[in-house]
């Protein structure tokens, strides 16, 4: 697979240029097919009432109402549900069964009383008004006309969309084509059958799973209005085996309506709305990956574009849900759920989207490493932990009247830090899934420093050749790598605001005063922290430029080695110092742990990025700090520069990132020493600690600072995304990867040829042909010139096709390379010939003179013989055929 990658950043603009000529665009067939589909559930809508009221045959409530009381008590319950207009009520007389169910379009509900319902109204009145309270639930919470417009979408997308597709790749996999075409593309169409199978059972299951909810909705509403819960006293639930329980439980995913004895418990405690359940977190991975997927294959479908929509789904869906599961456990006195365990769900998802689908294995059935696939799951564990711990920040400080701009600050922030990562996967992350495709002497050699790459790979240059791939270190707007300093900016901002009571909780909890602050001590000791962590980084970078520390900078400041290590050291210390001071935080912090290491390193990178530019102003004044010059002055802006546009993004995005991780393995270090002492015997007693609550001058003093911090890193981040828009792009990608790829074989070779002379390179070779011939007949035509009026024509034509030429050898190299290294010099050969041939051509038209003559003849002879050259070698290695003369 990697060859083909290889192939592809070669060749990327003739590979552009070729789709767009010979792509075919199924764009507007998409959106027909989606419009005929979608005006087609719009009917079925209108029509399912109609043909449920004809179906069931049922009868007018006025006519089965024969002593006329059944009106006036619907009409009180319609009253008391609060509906502004009353449904239309009907009667299925031959339903047995003592229920009903409410139906219809939006703007015309309808509720159906089953027969066993209406013939138990006067004997059973609490249960009666019970289930007609739980019909008109739905009317009040408006999900009647939903469910059934899901149902209409759901019916339309099975028979207009799911089942011909079937078909289609069904005939690709085992009729279509011969054996050897099926076998070679077996793993594609296996994969994309697999991926409608999944789809088919994600958006069911997350169906049922939203209609079980919907029932407990109405239930909870019944009830409120004064329903008795006695209508809820369904069949006891029957006690089972291990066994028996799963098969049950499994069952139960499938069905639309909630057990019995969930409906019971959900009246009093309606926990099971704010469960953060495996499998609906896991099917919403799967399902966000499959419909991007089917998204990249519209013509708009950027990099950019699927990264912030799968990252806008994923994390938009599971982090509404958690953030509702931390307001109800903040809010019920409850544990606070993690978050981690809701972004390994999630993760889980996506993954095993990439793994069923041709996303990562492309035409195999499995890719080559697909531990690689763990680095998404990696990214959604870390932002939903900060989801979890940022809610229950933002909730407990939050001063606004409605929790919405708080949840959509406390999303948008992961969301945007996931579609980094995942830009960072489109472009890349996907060739890892089959092998590593770089070399480190080609990683260092594309920075274009001087020198590079170095003879001898110190062990410096193996990390900063490992590093410059990594996800965080693409500088330009467009990667989202600044996304990463909101992960510690905006906690910060939480802590930063005055506490005192929410607007928005005493619409909930009129009795409770104010929930506790996120942090007992504020952001002092968060300060004080992140402080000594820039200590400790102003002592790395110390020590690491008195490493560098030579007597004579002049000799080898110019040198690629020393200007790259000169780079990267400043940004390998400040992640490190990074790293560690959020290891240490989350090791001895109990709560909030990954939020408190965050907050944490980012003030050390601010430190560490102030530090650095100070060292680098001041280059010549510090004695053994000097590196890059003997010369003790403040240096301009214009050398301290290169800073802001390439170390500050590494610094300020690999590193939030670099301390993400490092926040886990304190967090795991500090959980296992807490566990030491209790093996050991020993039992750590809490010490008795009188915190005094701070000063107000005091407190406000911490509030401003943090506020200051947050300033300070906006600014940062905001002025070196503007300074380094054009940092790396401008990396020759070609030159980082590992040229090394295996032989094809002697009919593969035949078929790289074919496809290459086809889309274009035997079209480029005819060109030049012309070109030939074209020159041919304007320099004889200066020959034979009789007047000097002749010969000035000549020329000018001669200059024209000087002129063609060099747009046709121009276009020539823009194409393809030829797949086989022996036809590749020839190729290249024959462009390096007409290249010279139009140079010449040219100087001989402006300047015609016996020499210019004579060296554009000999150029004419070999760039003509290397037309005949790379025709020979098409037509020998059976890529074309020769005309018979």
């Amino acid at each position: 697979m990697n060859e083909y990658y290889i192939q592809y950043t070669r060749n990327a603009p003739a590979f552009e240029a070729c789709t767009a000529q010979y792509r075919q665009d199924f764009d507007e067939v998409s959106f027909g097919v989606g419009a005929v589909a979608f005006a087609v559930a719009v009917a079925l809508y209108w029509l399912l009432p109609v043909w449920k009221t004809r179906r069931s045959k049922v009868a007018s409530l006025d006519v089965m109402d024969v002593h006329g009381t059944l009106r006036p008590l619907l009409n009180e319950l319609v009253a008391v549900a609060g509906l502004t207009r009353s449904p239309r009520f009907v009667v299925e007389p031959a339903a047995p069964t003592a229920s009903a169910v409410a139906f219809g379009r939006w703007r015309r509900p309808t509720v159906c009383l089953d027969g066993g319902l209406i013939a138990t109204s006067d004997t059973q009145r609490d249960r009666f008004r019970a289930v007609v309270l739980h019909e008109l639930g739905h009317l009040h919470n408006r999900d009647v006309g939903v469910t059934y417009a899901t149902i209409a979408l759901w019916r339309v997308f099975l028979l207009l969309v799911l089942l011909p597709f079937v078909a289609v790749m069904l005939d690709n996999l085992l009729f279509s084509g011969t054996p050897d075409s099926r076998g070679r593309y077996a793993p594609f169409n296996t994969h994309v059958l697999v991926f409608s199978g999944l789809t088919v059972v994600a958006v069911y299951l997350t169906r049922a799973g939203i209609l079980r909810n919907r029932e407990i909705y109405a239930d909870l509403m019944a009830t409120r209005w004064g329903a008795s819960r006695e209508a809820w006293d369904g069949p006891a639930p029957q006690h089972c085996g291990v066994g028996p329980r799963l098969v049950t439980r499994f069952v139960e995913l499938w069905r639309t309506h909630p057990s019995w004895a969930l409906r019971r418990t959900s009246l009093t405690n309606p926990k099971a709305l704010f469960a953060l359940e495996g499998l609906p977190l896991f099917l919403t991975g799967l399902a966000a990956d499959i419909f991007v997927w089917h998204y990249a294959s519209l013509s708009f479908g950027t990099s950019l574009a699927r990264a912030l929509l799968l990252a806008g789904l994923v994390v938009g869906i599971g982090g509404v849900a958690l953030w509702r599961a931390v307001l109800y456990a903040l809010l019920t006195g409850q544990p606070v759920p993690s978050g981690w365990i809701v972004g390994l769900w999630l993760g889980s998802g996506v993954v095993v989207g990439q793994l069923a689908g041709p996303g990562s294995s492309s035409n195999h059935w499995l890719p080559a490493h697909p531990e690689a696939l763990l680095i998404l799951v990696a990214a959604l564990v870390l932002v939903m932990t900060w989801t979890a711990q940022n809610a229950e920040w933002w909730i407990r400080s939050w001063r606004g009247r409605s929790l919405g701009p708080a949840m959509f600050l406390g999303l948008a922030v992961p969301t945007l830090v996931l579609a980094s990562v995942l830009c960072w996967w489109y472009v890349l992350g996907e060739t890892v899934t089959h092998g590593w495709p770089f070399t480190t002497a080609g990683l260092l050699g594309a920075y274009g420093t001087p020198g590079m790459p170095p003879a001898h790979i110190g062990p410096l240059l193996e990390v900063v050749a490992v590093v410059s791939v990594l996800p965080g270190t693409d500088a330009t707007i467009e990667s989202l790598w600044w996304a990463g300093v909101l992960l510690w900016v905006l906690p910060l901002l939480a802590l930063a605001t005055r506490r005192r009571r929410p607007t928005w909780l005493a619409g909930v909890l009129p009795e409770t005063d104010a929930l506790p602050a996120p942090h007992p001590s504020g952001p002092g000791r968060l300060l004080a922290a992140g402080l000594a962590g820039g200590l400790v980084c102003w002592a790395g970078l110390a020590i690491a430029l008195a490493h560098m520390h030579t007597p004579n900078p002049a000799a080898v400041r110019m040198t690629g080695p020393f200007q790259l290590a000169h780079m990267m050291w400043p940004v390998l210390v400040i992640c490190g110092a990074m790293a560690l001071t959020a290891a240490v935080v989350a090791a001895v912090t109990k709560s909030a742990w990954l939020l408190n290491g965050l907050v944490a390193a980012g003030i050390t990178a601010l430190l560490g990025a102030g530090a650095t530019y100070l060292l680098m102003r001041t280059d010549g004044c510090l004695g053994p700090l000097n590196t890059m010059t003997n010369t003790c002055r403040w240096w301009p802006n214009a050398v301290a520069g290169p800073l802001v546009k390439e170390e500050l993004p590494y610094a300020l995005a690999l590193g939030t990132l670099v301390a993400g991780i490092a926040t886990f393995a304190g967090r795991g270090a500090g959980l296992l020493l807490r566990r030491l002492p209790s093996r050991t015997g020993h039992h750590l007693t809490a010490q008795p600690t009188t915190q005094r609550r701070l000063r107000k001058v005091e407190q406000r003093s911490a509030r401003l600072l943090a506020a200051a911090v947050v300033a300070a890193g906006i600014g940062t981040t905001v002025l070196t995304v503007q300074t380094s828009a054009p940092a790396h792009s401008s990396r020759p990608p070609e030159l980082m990867l590992n040229q090394s790829t295996p032989a094809p074989s002697a009919l593969m070779a035949r078929i790289q040829g074919q496809a290459w002379a086809a889309v274009g390179g035997l079209d480029h070779v005819l060109a030049f042909y012309r070109a030939e011939r074209d020159y041919d007949t304007a320099f004889k035509a200066g020959e034979d010139a009789t007047s000097d009026a002749q010969f000035a024509t000549a020329m000018g034509q001669l200059r024209t096709t000087c002129d063609r030429m060099a747009q046709l050898t121009k276009q020539a190299d823009a194409y393809f390379t030829v797949p086989n290294p022996a036809g590749q010099q020839v190729w290249s050969r024959a462009l390096a010939r007409h290249e010279q041939l139009a140079a010449a051509c040219r100087t001989l038209s402006m300047h015609p003179s016996s020499a210019t003559t004579q060296a554009a003849t000999a150029a004419y002879e070999e760039a003509f013989d290397s037309t005949d050259a790379i025709i020979n070698w098409l037509a020998e290695t059976g890529a074309i055929r020769r005309k018979s003369s």
